[in-house]
């Protein structure tokens, strides 16, 4: 009996764990590494050996070294185009303090293995559902949990614009593709935690009224930008590319 039941158990402990450690519900700034800690020991007693694989952190150390470069890339390029986006706005943009980046490194890692590379190569190896149509499937769902959680989950509740999902979609196409491609969480982690660091772990603060804004502000500020429709359309033209390459001529959807 026990045995039919393990692998239902330790999955619904996992996600149990993903929710309660990844988005400060017991109010500490170190809760998201304790949920890393938990979620990869839970991982490792479903998968066995081959877990590293199933969540996606089968990684060398020059592909963490690449991660790694690549997120202080990309955490620049996020301060960039936010000063610009926030400069329109009468948005200033200020370092906060070094816990709330600690937390967004390990609560973006959650999320990178739960409702990333876990979800997605359960989509593909188990179910057999064709790579590019995970990537677009998971992109919705990664758009609309956004919407579900902020306006019915979240203590900090709000709705969030129709751009901003737009946008929220094709940043999820892309971070999939990434995934897909390299069957590891590495870059699209760095993808995530380095606009996340300046969105969430930096003080915006809304020279008008003299108010931090609010995440569903930010979202809808930021995300929900002209400027960032067009940057992700961009890349998640780059990465149609690639799977229209990859698909053709003898493959089709």
């Amino acid at each position: 009996m026990f045995g039919r039941l393990k692998i239902p158990l330790l999955f619904s402990l996992l996600i149990l764990f993903y929710f309660l450690f990844s988005y400060s519900v017991f109010n500490g700034w170190w809760n998201s590494s304790i949920g890393s800690f938990l979620i990869i020991i839970i991982s490792y007693l479903i998968w066995l050996k081959d877990f590293r694989k199933q969540i996606g952190l089968h990684l060398n150390l020059q592909t963490v070294a690449k991660s790694i470069i690549l997120a202080i890339i990309i955490t620049t390029c996020a301060l960039l185009i936010m000063k610009y986006i926030g400069n329109k706005s009468h948005i200033q943009i200020t370092y906060y303090n070094w816990r709330d980046y600690y937390h967004d490194i390990f609560y973006v890692l959650n999320e990178e293995i739960v409702i990333g590379a876990i979800l997605l190569f359960a989509l593909v190896n188990k179910w057999k559902i064709r790579p590019l149509v995970a990537c677009l499937c998971l992109a919705m769902f990664f758009s609309l949990i956004h919407f579900v959680f902020y306006k019915w989950v979240f203590l900090d509740r709000g709705v969030i614009g129709m751009t901003t999902l737009i946008t929220l979609f094709l940043v999820g196409f892309v971070r999939n593709s990434l995934i897909i491609q390299t069957g590891h969480i590495g870059y699209s982690w760095a993808l995530h935690f380095g606009w996340m660091a300046i969105m969430f772990g930096s003080s915006h603060i809304d020279l008008d009224t003299n108010m931090p804004l609010t995440e569903i502000q930010s979202f809808n500020v930021y995300l929900g930008s002209t400027e960032m429709l067009i940057i992700s359309l961009i890349v998640a033209g780059f990465y149609s590319a690639y799977w229209i390459k990859k698909y053709s001529p003898q493959h089709v959807l």
